[in-house]
């Protein structure tokens, strides 16, 4: 009995030693190319509990351990970061390296002594961060409008833009340009940035090292013009069933108000979401030629910024801004396209109505909202001048006019820029000609 019962506590000794586990250990992070600010971070866990942990990297035939620790007691789970740019006993140096890990567990195995689990990989270390060279002197920027900024960025392969706050506004090639690493960004300073919101030129690669550049920028600072707009209960029960049998992804909330006030804001919201979205699929290459065109012998009802609030039964009850132009000219006006493009949208668009959206290129977008019917369908070119649809009352619009609208790059913008030639002329087409674009925008 005393032979059997050894017998038996030996094979679940052996048994624990044997099929006891070994860590797991997992990075929480890539760190396959390794920038100046990288992280390694790395997570262990073992149920036996973790008891030691070394870490170490090699480049060229130099190693060093960068931790080396032990565990009493074990540990379930173990989270360690190291950061090589805070590392004062080892500098990576540009180039491929070899990393290792090793985590040993409080486990029965290897004879009492714990399992080991090993993570190795290869990593390449790329420390110099980009270099931008900014070549346009003259920037005017007024809030809520546009410019360019032509600049060279090495390697020519990185990421590149402007940042304006929290808008970014992706850099191009230079279309017909020799110089693999020239760029322009036409980029926006938001209507709604506070006065001094910072503009830089931006370049961050692979690696994450990123870099800024500064450059001459003159920011006019604009007011825009507050509005009160009466809501009447008419007025709700044309627009709000509309909307919502359009729209099954807005819940009804049980009255015509509280359902006014998710189209205005929450609708609103994810509308210019979807523009945004839109504005990241644009072509990159400029489809257009002349400057942009307003609805032809049209009359402006509402501006661009405009801050509307809105009072329902002599409360206010909301407010919202109006980003685009109201034009008005006759009941059910043949709309014509401001420019050059390929349609993106041509359906019922939230508080647009029926709308239709044109690419324009490098993420240059126009709207038309509130439409009466589609002459167009998504996917189709369409000339400047060219009838697209009628104007109408659909959507979120108390009479037939047309709501028009420049998006760049998910930033919504002052149109009246795009409508005027020398605008255009100056801060467009003449820096792109500067810079050898082939074929630019002409006058």
């Amino acid at each position: 009995m005393v032979l059997v019962t050894a017998v038996v506590a030996l094979l679940y000794v052996a048994g624990r030693m044997l099929m006891a586990p070994r860590p797991a250990i997992a990075l929480a992070a890539p760190f396959d190319v390794v920038g100046r600010s990288a992280t390694l971070a790395l997570d262990v866990r073992d149920p036996a509990g973790v008891r030691s942990l070394k870490v170490t990297v090699r480049q060229g035939d130099r190693e060093q351990t960068v931790i080396d620790e032990a565990y009493q007691p074990p540990r379930a789970e173990v989270h360690r970061e190291w950061r090589p740019s805070q590392e004062t006993r080892l500098r990576l140096k540009e180039g491929p390296g070899f990393l290792r890990i090793e985590a040993r567990n409080a486990s029965w195995g290897n004879f009492f002594k714990g399992k080991t689990a090993t993570l190795q990989k290869e990593f390449t270390a790329r420390l110099t961060p980009p270099r931008i060279e900014v070549l346009t002197t003259q920037h005017y920027v007024n809030q809520g409008g546009c410019d360019m900024v032509v600049y060279r960025v090495t390697p020519p392969g990185v990421e590149s833009g402007v940042q304006a706050g929290p808008a970014w506004f992706k850099g191009f090639p230079m279309p017909g340009a020799a110089d693999p690493a020239l760029r322009f960004a036409i980029f926006a300073y938001p209507y709604n940035a506070p006065s001094g919101t910072a503009v830089h030129v931006k370049a961050r690669d692979e690696a994450a090292n990123e870099v800024l550049a500064t450059f001459n920028l003159k920011v006019s600072p604009r007011g825009f013009r507050t509005r009160t707009l009466p809501i009447a209960d008419d007025f709700l029960g044309k627009v709000v069933p509309e909307i919502l049998s359009h729209t099954p992804t807005v819940q009804d909330q049980g009255s015509l108000l509280k359902n006014y006030l998710e189209i205005n804001r929450g609708l609103r919201a994810a509308n210019n979401k979807a523009l945004a979205e839109m504005a990241a699929r644009s072509q990159p290459r400029f489809l257009w030629t002349e400057p942009f065109r307003q609805l032809g012998n049209s009359q402006v009802e509402a501006s661009f910024a405009d801050h509307r609030i809105y009072v329902y039964q002599g409360r206010e009850v909301d407010r919202q801004d109006h980003l685009g132009y109201d034009l008005a000219t006759t009941a059910h006006a043949p709309v014509a396209a401001s420019n050059d493009g390929v349609v993106l949208l041509a359906d019922y668009f939230g508080i647009y109505g029926n709308t239709i959206v044109i690419d324009h290129g490098y993420g240059l977008l126009t709207l038309y909202g509130h439409l009466a019917s589609f002459a167009v369908k998504a996917g189709d070119g369409v000339k400047g001048g060219q009838v697209i649809a009628q104007s109408d009352s659909t959507g979120l619009a108390a009479g037939d006019h047309l709501h028009f609208s420049v998006i760049l790059q998910g930033e919504q913008v002052d149109a009246r820029e795009w409508w005027d030639p020398h605008w255009v002329e100056d801060r467009v087409a003449a820096k792109l000609r500067q810079f050898g674009a082939s074929p630019p925008p002409s006058r």
